[in-house]
């Protein structure tokens, strides 16, 4: 899985929306939405009230995306593979979301970033705020 796939450059370039769940605009749930789903065959839910929005309180947020992670199976540090997702930390939080695409390698989306390949193990800016993997069972 060391390689990028493919497929994977599909999804770079898609623009961000607050809460957005396709292609005209994603937030980092939307994009791990939208790849699971079309990549992978997954029925993932649209969680309509997960997206953070401007003024909205982080731990009420944080608290949402603890909740809904419970739907997802951990997957230990070593095991993941493409279609897999990463939580991973933003001021503290757990509020950011990538999906595994390579060994190291995810995608995701941020705001003022349309969507872009990352890296997300040693070295990287985000080695450090990397939470976990998840499974969705979809």
């Amino acid at each position: 899985m060391s390689e990028l796939p493919d497929w994977a450059g599909m999804y770079v370039g898609l623009p961000f929306k607050e809460g957005g769940r396709d292609r005209q605009g994603l937030d980092c749930y939307g994009l791990l939405r939208l790849v699971i789903n079309e990549r992978f065959g997954g029925a993932v839910p649209k969680y309509e009230g997960i997206a953070y929005q401007p003024g909205h309180d982080r731990d009420l947020l944080a608290a949402l995306m603890d909740e809904r992670i419970r739907l997802w199976t951990p997957v230990p540090m070593g095991s993941e593979k493409q279609g897999d997702g990463v939580l991973l930390r933003v001021m503290g939080r757990p509020i950011h979301v990538g999906v595994v695409v390579a060994s190291g390698w995810m995608l995701h989306i941020e705001k003022d970033c349309d969507s872009v390949l990352e890296r997300f193990d040693a070295g990287s800016r985000w080695e450090r705020r990397l939470l976990g993997f998840y499974r969705h069972a979809a």
